[in-house]
C-alpha cells in the first residue's frame, strides 16, 4: 500500500508540473499577444481571445497558490506575469519596451502594464499605490524594485520566480551552492538522548512559526540529522545552508539571505536550518558582527521556524524570534557502533566496537572517517579494513576540526626512558590510574554522581625547562593510546574579543570527540592569574580566564598544562586539577642515569665512559641538556670518523653548558 501511495504521489507531482508549465507558456503568450494588440495589431485580437479561453481551462496550480498566500489581486498577479515575460520571453521584449518607454529587459513598470491592458486611471493609480517597498511581493523578494517610487519604477522578476511558476523544484543557485534540501537517513539509529531532543523539536515545529532553535554541540554529533528527522516527522521540508567561512564570503551573504527569503515564501511549509552560525561572529569589539546582523534581520522577517547549529554554548542571534536552546550530545557507544556498522557493514564487529567505544563522534564524523578509512585500505594489497585504517580516518577528521589550532605530536618516548624521582613517578602513575580505572570508579562504584561537572582530567606539570614535562605528556598519551595534540597558543590567543574563547571551544570539542590528549605548553600565558579590573583590557582578559576555568571543568577528555612559572597560574585553576606534578631538576644520581640512557646502546664506543664524572662536573644540566650533549657528542665522533669517547662527551657537555650561560670553573679543567 505504501508503495502504491508513493507511485500516486509521483504521478500527481508530474501532472502538476505539466499543468504549471502549460500555464506558464500560455501566460507569457498572453502578454505577448496583448502587447501586439495594444500597439494596434488588431489581427492578434482573435488569438488573444483564444489564449484566454485556454487559460480558463488550465488549473492555476502554483500561480493560484502564490496569489492566495500573498493576498494578490487579479491585477497584481497579472503584473507578476508581465514582469516575468519582460525577462524571460524574448519575443515580447521589443513591444513591451515600446509600450513602457524603458528597457523592458530590466522588468515591468506600471506605465507599461497600464498601456498593455488599457487600465483606466483609477485602476492604474490603485496598482501604483499598492505596489510599494513593503508589498508582500517585495518583502518576499519575488519582485525586486529598481529606482525611485514612481509609475516608471522597474519591477524585476528573479529567475527563481520564473522557474517556480513554470513548475521547477530546484532551489535558487545562491542557496544550492552552500546547502539545499536536507533529507534524513532512511535508516534511523536508535539513540535515547537524540530521540528526546527530536521530540522537543517536533513539538516546537508544530507549535510556533516564530521560534529560533539553537542546537548546541560539537561538529559532527548529528545536529543536522536531528533537525531533518524532526522536520520529516512534523510533515515539513528542511532547507539548510552552511554559513561556514570556508564556504561563504560576506560579500555574498546579502544575496543568499534574499534567496532564502524567497524560497521560504514560495514554500511556507519549509523549515530553515542555518549550520555553523557561530562562524558569523567576527573578531572585534562587537560580537553582533555585520554578517550576524544581516542574518538576524532576515530570519526575523520569516514566518517559519528557524534552526541554527552552533558549537559555542550561549551563542545568541539578535532576532525577534523566541529562542530555545537544545544541547545535542554525542551518540551513545551503542548508537555509535550501529552508525559504524551502517557505514562499513563488511568490517569486523570487534574492530568497529573498539573505535565506537573510544571515539565520541557523531553521524557526520563517522561517515567522513569511514570514507577516509576505506581509501586508506585501498593503498594496501589486502583491502580489508583494520583498526589502524579507522584510526587514520578519525585522525584526519579530528585534524580538520582542530583547524590548525593544535598540532598532532608523534612521540617515540616510553616509560623506560624516564629518569625521575620516586615521588614524581608515583604522582604520574596515580594520574594514569585515574584515567585507566575511571569507568570502574565512576560508574561501578558510583562516584560519577559526586562530580558536579565533567569527568575529564586536567593536570598541571610545573618545573624548570628541560625537566621532562612535555616528554612525560607524550609518554602518557602512548600508554593510554591517545592522540597527542599540542595547542598552538600563538594562533589561539587573539586580541579580538571572544575569538580566543571560540577557538578554544573548537579545540576542546575536537579533543573530546577524537579521544585526544591536549597539551598546553607554557600554559601560564593562557591561564594567568586574574587581575583587578582597571580597564576594558583587564575585564576581557579575566573573561577569557573565566571561560577557560569553566571549560576545563566541563571537559570530558584529558588535558595537560605545563609551565615554568607555577606562581603565575590562577589559583582557581589549581583547585580544578586532578593532579599537580612538580618536576625538580635531577640530582646527581638521576643525572648519572640520564647520561647512561641518553647514549644509545648501538653507538660504537672507544674506551671507558665515566658517566659519574659527567654527572658530577655538570650539575646544572637538566634531562634536555644531557640529551642535547649526548647527541652532539655522537655527531662530533661521526665527523671525526671515530667511535664515541669520553672526550667527545665532555666537549659536547662543555658546549651545552656554555649555551646555558653557565661558566665552568677550574674543577672542570678550564
Amino acid at each position: 500500500m505504501r508503495a502504491n501511495r508513493q507511485v500516486e504521489q509521483r504521478v500527481d507531482v508530474v501532472e502538476q508540473r505539466f499543468w504549471d508549465l502549460r500555464r506558464y507558456e500560455l501566460e507569457l503568450e498572453r502578454v505577448r499577444l496583448a502587447a501586439r494588440v495594444a500597439l494596434g495589431d488588431d489581427a492578434r485580437a482573435t488569438e488573444l481571445e483564444q489564449n484566454e479561453m485556454q487559460l480558463a481551462q488550465v488549473p492555476a496550480a502554483r500561480a493560484q497558490q502564490l496569489a492566495m498566500r500573498l493576498g494578490l489581486s487579479e491585477d497584481e498577479m497579472s503584473f507578476v506575469w508581465t514582469a516575468v515575460a519582460t525577462g524571460y520571453d524574448p519575443r515580447s521584449t521589443r513591444d513591451l519596451e515600446t509600450l513602457g518607454g524603458v528597457d523592458a529587459r530590466g522588468g515591468a513598470t506600471i506605465t507599461m502594464y497600464s498601456a498593455l491592458y488599457g487600465l483606466d486611471a483609477g485602476r492604474a493609480r490603485r496598482l501604483a499605490r499598492d505596489l510599494h517597498g513593503r508589498h508582500p511581493l517585495a518583502r518576499a523578494a519575488l519582485l525586486v524594485p529598481r529606482g525611485e517610487a514612481s509609475s516608471v519604477r522597474v519591477w524585476h522578476a528573479p529567475e527563481r520566480l520564473a522557474s517556480y511558476l513554470a513548475g521547477a523544484s530546484e532551489l535558487d543557485a545562491a542557496v544550492s551552492s552552500v546547502g539545499g534540501w536536507l533529507e534524513p537517513p532512511e535508516e534511523v539509529i536508535a539513540n535515547p538522548q537524540h530521540e528526546q531532543a527530536q521530540r522537543v523539536l517536533e513539538s516546537l515545529f508544530s507549535a510556533s512559526r516564530d521560534v529560533l532553535v539553537l542546537l548546541e554541540g560539537a561538529a559532527g554529533v548529528g545536529r543536522r540529522t536531528l533537525a531533518a528527522l524532526a522536520a520529516k516527522a512534523a510533515g515539513r521540508t528542511l532547507i539548510h545552508v552552511d554559513l561556514s567561512r570556508r564556504q561563504l564570503s560576506q560579500a555574498t551573504l546579502d544575496s543568499l539571505m534574499t534567496a532564502l527569503t524567497r524560497e521560504l515564501f514560495l514554500d511556507p511549509d519549509a523549515i530553515l536550518l542555518l549550520a555553523n552560525v557561530d562562524d558569523l561572529v567576527e573578531p572585534g569589539a562587537d560580537r553582533a558582527s555585520n554578517a550576524l546582523r544581516i542574518v538576524a534581520s532576515a530570519i526575523s522577517a520569516l514566518n517559519v521556524p528557524v534552526v541554527a547549529t552552533t558549537s559555542v554554548p550561549g551563542m545568541t542571534l539578535p532576532t525577534t524570534k523566541v529562542p530555545v536552546r537544545i544541547r545535542v550530545p554525542p551518540p551513545t557507544a551503542g548508537a555509535r557502533l550501529a552508525l559504524w556498522q551502517r557505514s562499513l557493514p563488511e568490517t569486523s564487529a570487534d574492530v568497529l566496537g573498539d573505535v565506537a567505544f573510544r571515539y565520541r563522534i557523531g553521524p557526520g564524523a563517522i561517515a567522513s572517517a569511514a570514507a577516509s578509512a576505506t581509501l586508506l585500505a585501498l593503498t594496501r594489497p589486502a583491502s580489508r579494513l583494520e583498526t589502524a585504517d579507522l584510526v587514520g580516518g578519525i585522525r584526519a577528521t579530528i585534524a580538520e576540526r582542530m583547524g590548525g589550532l593544535a598540532q598532532r605530536i608523534e612521540t617515540t618516548d616510553r616509560w623506560g626512558h624516564l629518569v625521575l624521582s620516586q615521588e614524581t613517578s608515583d604522582q604520574i602513575l596515580a594520574l594514569l590510574a585515574r584515567v585507566q580505572h575511571s569507568s570502574k570508579v565512576l560508574d561501578e562504584w558510583g562516584y560519577r554522581s559526586r562530580l558536579s561537572r565533567g569527568t575529564g582530567i586536567a593536570a598541571l606539570f610545573s618545573g624548570p625547562p628541560g625537566t621532562g614535562k612535555t616528554m612525560v605528556a607524550g609518554i602518557i598519551a602512548n600508554i593510554l593510546d591517545l592522540e597527542l595534540y599540542q595547542v598552538d597558543l600563538s594562533r589561539v590567543v587573539s586580541k579580538w574579543i571572544g575569538e580566543t574563547e571560540k577557538q578554544l571551544a573548537q579545540i576542546f570539542d575536537a579533543a573530546e570527540a577524537g579521544h585526544a590528549l591536549l597539551l598546553f605548553d607554557e600554559a601560564d600565558s593562557l591561564f594567568a592569574k586574574r587581575t583587578e579590573v582597571k580597564g576594558a583590557t583587564d575585564r576581557y582578559a579575566n573573561m577569557e580566564v573565566n571561560y577557560l576555568l569553566q571549560r576545563i571543568e566541563a571537559f570530558e577528555g584529558i588535558a595537560i598544562l605545563t609551565t615554568n612559572m607555577d606562581a603565575s597560574i590562577d589559583p582557581a585553576l589549581k583547585r580544578r586539577l586532578a593532579s599537580h606534578v612538580v618536576f625538580w631538576p635531577p640530582d646527581e644520581d638521576e643525572r648519572l642515569h640520564l647520561w647512561e640512557r641518553m647514549v644509545a646502546p648501538e653507538t660504537p664506543m672507544e674506551g671507558r665512559i665515566d658517566y659519574a664524572k659527567l654527572a658530577n662536573e655538570f650539575p646544572d644540566m637538566s634531562g634536555a641538556n644531557i640529551r642535547n650533549a649526548a647527541i652532539s657528542a655522537a655527531f662530533l665522533a661521526a665527523s671525526e670518523e671515530r667511535s664515541l669517547t669520553q672526550q667527545h662527551l665532555e666537549r659536547a657537555a662543555r658546549l651545552e653548558y656554555s649555551s646555558m650561560g653557565r661558566v665552568l670553573g677550574k674543577r672542570e679543567g678550564l
